[in-house]
């Protein structure tokens, strides 16, 4: 009964928000009096208004001293002097997920990241209230992520626009999380199950050898879709030759691009099989400067490889003794309690044998992970901003802090959140102010192109044409936090 009645008050919430907002979508709206920030033209316009008709932008401009001069609208909204930007895109989210927990199947113990619709429907709202409108999940279960794009599409779920992969393809077993076929009709069958589903890529994970990433890529290419690998042992290099279409985290960590002793070492150090210190060590040991690595950049360059490093993620697994003040607990309402009581414990998983010492190295690689992205901005190589996470929440603005300090500046962070991401995701009505674009826009009170921190001021959140005011989004997610797995 009290199921029943959490989930009609929900509904009825959904409901008569999407009912609120129709007429937003269906008339003209001219939102004024803002200073309007475009990164993809680096434009700032004091003043600005735009006129939305149809959830779509027709014009923008400049208000001159006299409000009647404005374009004539159903509805006009005073944005008061705030700040108006792009709607962020988080390119590496995981929504449906649930949390890593052990669980018996057929009386052994698995690794379970099965989800909860509850769970999603929380970390999708934290995420949209954090002014993410648009986001990709690089993994996850198809029919999980298929029923949150149905929900979410037809106004019955809140969150951000969500385009997907499926379940990993890695031999380790994991519940709701992968899959490994043993023939090659075993890989095509896997590939056109999660099509039916939904996908746009498929998934090349870490413990696949050369020619099951070979046999995945070619096969899925075949079915029409992309690939996206999270890769180890097998060099990027040989992903980016055989034209995989995106690589991502900054965890290139292949012996075939280190050179010399240093290689040599490093492969004595990857003997030890339980051993996690080479999410840091290959750091120490990489030369940028070195033929296989500036061969690697040229490749990626060339071919217009995507990346996306979650640069948050290093700084994580290095900093796990840490996270409590990294992340203050008044900052983690955006994950679900469930994954509040154990995301700690889940860091510090890799790092569970670190000593002090080790510790220290690791934290002094982070300025060595960090210039690796610069030099690929550098090169041209395409970039964007993901976290990782199932909520964006506060790793967002912390990945955003990273990029800024590997040297670019704000303009050029807030176009790899915004125009860049939706690049990543082959969205092209999305990421900019401009004419043509779809009104998907945040509404701050201070400027990001000032301080970063000011992504955390966002007050309204208009998603291709429907407004949502920030405050209530957080009021919802009370009655979404009961959920135990």
């Amino acid at each position: 009964m009290k199921k029943c009645l959490l989930v009609c008050l929900l509904g009825g919430l959904g409901l008569a928000l999407a009912d609120a907002n129709a007429s937003d979508h269906e008339s003209s709206v001219l939102y004024h009096n803002a200073t309007l920030i475009n990164p993809a033209s680096e434009q700032q316009l004091n003043d600005g208004w735009m006129l939305v008709k149809n959830g779509r932008i027709v014009e923008v401009g400049q208000q001159e001293e006299s409000a009647s001069l404005l374009p004539t609208a159903d509805q006009r909204v005073d944005l008061n002097d705030q700040y108006v930007l792009p709607g962020l895109v988080d390119v590496h989210l995981h929504l449906t997920a649930g949390p890593q927990r052990v669980e018996m199947k057929d009386g052994q113990p698995t690794f379970s990241m099965h989800g909860h619709s509850e769970i999603t429907r929380y970390h999708a709202i934290s995420t949209l209230a954090t002014g993410i409108t648009s986001a990709f999940s690089p993994a996850g279960d198809p029919t999980a992520n298929a029923e949150y794009v149905k929900h979410q599409q037809s106004g019955e779920w809140l969150g951000p626009d969500l385009r997907y992969a499926g379940f990993i393809f890695e031999p380790t077993p994991i519940a709701g999380g992968s899959v490994y076929p043993q023939t090659e009709t075993e890989w095509q069958a896997e590939i056109s199950r999660q099509k039916s589903l939904g996908v746009t890529a498929i998934k090349l994970y870490t413990g696949l050898n050369e020619a099951e990433l070979a046999l995945g890529h070619r096969l899925a290419k075949t079915a029409g879709l992309d690939t996206v690998a999270h890769l180890d042992q097998v060099s990027w290099q040989y992903a980016a030759d055989l034209g995989v279409d995106a690589l991502t985290h900054a965890l290139p960590t292949s012996a075939d691009l280190l050179v010399g002793a240093n290689k040599e070492t490093y492969l004595s150090e990857r003997e030890n099989p339980y051993s996690q210190r080479f999410i840091y060590r290959w750091f120490d040991y990489v030369d940028y400067d070195s033929e296989p690595m500036q061969s690697l950049i040229t490749t990626l360059s060339d071919q217009q490889t995507r990346v996306d490093l979650t640069l948050v993620v290093n700084e994580l697994f290095y900093f796990s003794p840490e996270l409590e003040t990294l992340y203050p607990e008044s900052e983690m309402w955006a994950l679900h309690p469930t994954f509040r009581s154990r995301w700690h414990t889940t860091m510090a998983a890799p790092s569970y044998d670190w000593t002090a010492e080790d510790f220290a190295d690791a934290q002094e690689q982070l300025p060595k992970v960090q210039e690796l992205f610069k030099r690929l901005y550098d090169a041209d190589v395409p970039l964007a901003i993901g976290t990782d996470s199932v909520a964006s929440g506060p790793f967002y603005l912390r990945e955003l802090q990273l990029v800024q300090a590997t040297g670019l500046s704000n303009w050029q962070v807030l176009e790899l959140a915004t125009v860049a991401g939706a690049r990543h995701m082959g969205l092209a009505d999305i990421g900019e102010l401009a004419p043509g674009f779809a009104a998907d826009f945040i509404v701050l009170t201070a400027n990001p192109l000032i301080d970063l921190t000011a992504l955390n001021t966002v007050k309204t959140v208009v998603q291709r044409g429907v407004t949502h005011d920030v405050a209530e989004l957080k009021a919802q997610l009370p009655l979404l936090s009961d959920v135990q797995l």
